[in-house]
């Protein structure tokens, strides 16, 4: 809200909320997806009795229900906010016009799906990787990539790669709690087992940082930033190296 009788909205604003709902929708998409293969066989009731049986399956179905009702009813505004935005920014520029404004250029995928961090981090790993051989199990460079972006709590309270034992450990300790991404200024998009980056729903934005655990023997997992082509960079060009399936983790910068 502005002065009196004045309402002005943020589309940029609006858009980094959907683009953050967006991550947690995809999160809930992955629990319910395990949710249903957690399935518990029958006869492993017996010696309950096929009510504890019958029980157990009405539970999970009634669980995996619930949680895809949610999904749906975010989802839902998620997408009217994100057209709220839209028609705000079209009427605006229309008004605009009206009085011999110019229009205004079309914000970028990256900015509405994520924020000004993603588009800083990008560059800041893009600009560390020029001319140089990629350093892909550095974790090091891409905490210092995020503390340059002014990324999370990461000015204030910095973090150094020797806490961690490489790649792996820096994956677990992310996904393992919520409190980790928000300090370096992440949210967890998509965890799943993938044969390329081109399995992630929607996609792999500029500014994402992409973790890859491939599941071949003596191959060691990769991070990186990337760029806008989804391209990865760590203190030059990152190969993914995925041969057959890996374990890839997306997180996105998140609004602060």
């Amino acid at each position: 809200m502005g002065g009196a009788g004045e309402y002005r909205a943020q589309p940029e604003a609006m858009r980094s909320t959907v683009g953050n709902v967006g991550g947690i929708i995809m999160q809930g998409i992955n629990v319910v997806a395990d949710l249903e293969r957690a399935v518990v066989p029958p006869t492993s009731f017996a010696t309950f009795g096929s009510a504890v049986a019958s029980a157990n399956v009405a539970m999970q179905s009634q669980q995996v229900t619930a949680l895809r009702s949610l999904l749906t009813l975010l989802q839902q505004v998620n997408d009217s906010v994100k057209k709220s935005a839209d028609e705000y920014q079209a009427a605006d520029q229309a008004v605009a016009n009206g009085y011999g404004g110019h229009p205004a250029p079309n914000p970028s995928p990256s900015r509405i799906w994520g924020n000004s961090g993603a588009g800083a981090l990008a560059t800041s790993a893009i600009n560390d990787s020029a001319g140089s051989s990629a350093e892909p199990g550095s974790v090091g460079n891409v905490l210092r990539y995020l503390g340059d972006a002014g990324l999370g709590q990461l000015g204030r309270h910095p973090i150094t790669d020797t806490r961690f034992r490489g790649v792996a450990d820096f994956n677990d300790w992310l996904d393992g709690n919520a409190d980790n991404q928000a300090r370096v200024g992440v949210i967890e998009v998509y965890a799943g087992t993938a044969r390329g980056l081109g399995d992630v729903p929607g996609g792999v934005l500029g500014g994402d940082v992409v973790i890859v655990e491939p599941q071949a023997g003596g191959v060691q997992p990769v991070i990186g930033i990337a760029g806008d082509g989804g391209q990865l960079y760590n203190h030059g060009l990152v190969d993914p190296a995925i041969q057959g399936l890996a374990k890839v983790s997306v997180y996105r910068p998140a609004t602060s």
